[in-house]
């Protein structure tokens, strides 16, 4: 599949001729057209009528590479200045809708759902147009310009919220709202509102002249980390407003999930209507849709009222924030004392999480779009408690649940207060730890664990999730008998592995030696090689080897410490050197697969009733020059718990 996707992104992006950094953007469109294109091996049917279960709608299709024109909205346009942007098409915009579109004298790619196409005209025509020797600029009357305007086709309007999404870093607070919903994924958006009456139609301002780039500078776009898209991952079909929810075939679902969400909102008295109040800001609000699917192929409908939270002021609206998140070194330790000491292993979910914080703040919210009061329309929410978006949410959630831990005896850890324990007279104990939503309870006594989940569920609405099998991602094997048990991240280690297309590469065993020389000097210096390691996802790959490394694999650390360094400018050799890691990951059968499946085992191996460290100077592995690597290793039962690679600027001693 890898193969057909290349190639056919290959063709696509040299028949359109666009530059070579646009490769990201037309494998996305690539995938987004084989899915409703038919399959082979489904006896040729279409990916996407299987899966959606409705006849795939082709009226919206263009041809990739072509001209188009998107629409100004009024606001970021003055009277006389043109109506529409001449852009290149780039694909469609999957869980956004609308459309993509590359404006090449910016270059920038965003997000319009008003556009006019030129499906005659590509992008490498306007290449050729560009050789044209320059002329003084001539203004020509209205009524000569009609031959020459494009030909452009009918004006295709998807359904969706008008919105102009700007896929850069630059941040420009005239673009309008940012919104507070990531999916999932690795972009960044800045929106605009789209205001756009049919009987406007997109003009470009026709100008005799050789087309002119602008001379302002500008920041490096941003880099895609669109690596390998899995087929029928491009367009969930779920909607994005109340509207769309409402026009979907599946609309009496997404009203009674919408339904149950506000009883869920009413019960936990999340607020009350009050007139609007003078000078004070109020924030909006947005339904998310999901579908989410369960055991046995069961789909279930969910919906969630989010405040869009970037519109907060800082000072004003939230003061200080806080994640509740547990040490991984922590659940290590903990994990290890389970194991030997054969405690209970529990697991409990919290509920509407967010929704349990109490705000100390004054905040006001727009009524959800369809849930408005008749006689109140223009009275607003005043919230008396945390919502999904809010800034502050989640440290209001953790100083409610910590005010309740300490109400009912436990004590919390210094080293990491999203760890708590109480110790009662007959020398039982329990160990609670807290990951946003997510509670692991170890103990010696299971009826005090269920005393515990009783206090908890009274006082919160949780979800008895039994012992433990799952955490994090990571896999819980446990073999009580041998006081044994292992975390395993076979899934996310393999998914990865097949994200970065290393999944066929052939295996190592060690980790980065002699033949690495890395240096700041071997970063991308040409303009070619700039272009190209932008196109390499080198700080998603070493993100990815991280969650790994502090999870369970200790023994790639000073690797991935050393690679790590080159983020701000990395080249060639520093990617050979993160293929080599994963290359690492994929490595043959060692101590019963630990490598391969990036196993931690924790157990009585050799325990002692102590803990102990080490300290220790790095003498091989790859050269850098001018730094020391220091290593700490902490065990407890002659098992990994936490470990640092320290670097330091060597000094020489006169």
């Amino acid at each position: 599949m890898n193969r057909t996707i290349l190639e056919r992104a290959r063709s696509m992006r040299i028949h359109a001729g666009l530059p070579l950094h646009l490769w990201g953007a037309t494998v996305d469109t690539t995938v987004y057209l084989i899915n409703r294109s038919p399959s082979s091996p489904l006896d040729g049917r279409i990916p996407e009528e299987v899966w959606a279960g409705k006849n795939v709608d082709y009226s919206f299709l263009k041809i990739f590479g072509c001209i188009a024109y998107a629409h100004i909205d009024r606001a970021a346009r003055k009277k006389l200045d043109p109506k529409s942007t001449k852009c290149v098409f780039l694909g469609y915009g999957g869980d956004e809708y609308g459309y993509r579109l590359w404006d090449f004298d910016n270059n920038k790619v965003f997000r319009c759902r008003n556009v006019v196409f030129n499906e005659e005209q590509m992008y490498k025509d306007r290449k050729e147009e560009k050789k044209i020797e320059p002329k003084e600029k001539e203004y020509i009357k209205r009524d000569e310009t009609d031959e020459n305007l494009p030909q452009a086709t009918n004006e295709q309007v998807v359904p969706s919220e008008g919105e102009q999404q700007i896929e850069t870093e630059q941040e420009d607070e005239s673009q309008g709202e940012q919104s507070s919903i990531d999916d999932s994924k690795s972009h960044e958006y800045s929106n605009a509102q789209t205001d756009f009456d049919d009987s406007e139609i997109p003009q470009e301002e026709i100008v005799t002249s050789g087309l002119r780039r602008s001379t302002r500078v500008r920041k490096p776009v941003q880099m895609l980390n669109l690596i390998v898209q899995h087929v029928l991952y491009t367009d969930a079909g779920e909607p994005e407003s109340y509207d769309e929810a409402m026009a979907d075939e599946a609309h009496l679902k997404w009203e009674l999930a919408m339904k149950n969400e506000m009883l869920s909102l009413e019960d936990n008295q999340t607020w009350e209507l009050v007139k609007m109040p003078a000078k004070k800001k109020v924030l909006q609000n947005k339904w998310i849709f999901r579908v989410k699917q369960e055991a046995g192929g069961v789909q279930r409908y969910k919906a969630r009222l989010v405040v869009k939270g970037f519109g907060q002021r800082e000072g004003i609206d939230f003061h200080d924030l806080f994640v509740p998140v547990v040490k991984m070194t922590s659940i290590r330790t903990i994990l290890s004392i389970v194991a030997v000491k054969g405690l209970y292993l529990e697991q409990l979910d919290v509920k509407t999480t967010f929704l349990h914080g109490d705000l100390e703040e004054e905040i006001y919210m727009r009524q959800p779009a369809g849930f408005e009061v008749i006689g109140k329309e223009s009275w607003v929410c005043k919230l008396k408690r945390s919502l999904y978006g809010l800034k502050q949410a989640p440290r209001q959630w953790y100083l409610k649940f910590d005010r309740f831990m300490l109400y009912i005896g436990f004590a919390r850890s210094n080293a990491d207060h999203c760890v708590y324990l109480q110790r009662f007279n007959d020398g039982d104990y329990i160990i609670l730890t807290l990951y946003i939503d997510d509670m692991l309870i170890a103990g010696t006594n299971m009826k005090k664990i269920d005393d515990l989940k009783k206090w908890l569920a009274n006082q919160f609405s949780m979800k008895d999730l039994g012992e433990a099998k799952q955490l994090l991602g990571m896999q819980i094997t446990r073999d009580k008998k041998k006081k044994k048990l292992s975390l395993s991240q076979e899934g996310y280690v393999k998914k990865d592995l097949e994200r970065f297309n290393m999944h066929e590469s052939k295996a190592v065993t060690t980790t980065l030696g002699s033949q690495f020389k890395l240096s700041k000097e071997q970063g991308a210096k040409s303009d070619e090689e700039i272009a190209q390691m932008r196109t390499m996802p080198y700080a998603s790959a070493i993100g990815s080897l991280m969650y790994a490394m502090v999870s369970t694999r200790p023994d790639i650390a000073h690797a991935v410490g050393v690679v790590s360094r080159f983020m701000k400018n990395p080249g060639k050799e520093h990617w050979e050197a993160v293929k080599w890691i994963f290359r690492l990951d994929h490595a043959g059968d060692r101590d019963n697969d630990e490598a391969l499946t990036g196993q931690l085992k924790l157990g009585e191996d050799r325990w002692k009733e102590e803990s102990g460290g080490y300290v220790g100077k790095a003498g091989g592995g790859p050269k850098v020059e001018s730094l020391l690597n220091y290593g700490e290793l902490a065990l407890i039962g002659k098992r990994w718990t936490y470990e640092t690679n320290k670097v330091e600027e060597s000094q020489r001693l006169e």
